[in-house]
């Protein structure tokens, strides 16, 4: 069998990270679509306003409440930014979280992070509604 030039394997690497990119970014999309679309059921409005809602709805769930936050990490619209800052108490909570018992700390801050900067597949949710 004849070896493959590096161009071949280049091309071919290119063409695999794309692959793993776009079912990535399918992964992650419909991970926050499932989470706003639950959001909106309840409480109606645009995907960020109703993930917002979903966060400050002290009777939903916990772990209701932290997927929505991480949802509005990766939608990155700062109306959020109110409403997880007021989420953020600074404490100090260990590995692993139990997203099922409390608002996970963590994910609070890295979903302010998130918000506060550039993310290469925020492009996406713009087929949101």
């Amino acid at each position: 069998m004849k070896k493959p030039t590096f161009r071949t394997a280049m091309i071919i690497t290119v063409l695999t990270v794309l692959a793993l990119y776009g079912y990535g970014c399918r992964l992650i999309f419909n991970g926050v679509e499932t989470y706003t679309r639950d959001a909106q059921a309840t409480y109606g409005g645009e995907p960020a306003m109703a993930l917002i809602a979903l966060v400050e709805d002290e009777s939903a769930s916990f772990e209701k409440r932290n997927s929505a936050i991480w949802a509005l990490g990766q939608l990155g619209d700062k109306r959020a930014l109110l409403a997880l800052h007021k989420l953020d108490t600074g404490e100090i909570q260990n590995p692993p979280y139990d997203s099922t018992a409390y608002i996970v700390q963590y994910s609070v801050e890295k979903a302010i992070s998130q918000i506060n900067r550039f993310s290469i597949v925020r492009w996406m949710y713009r087929w949101l509604d």
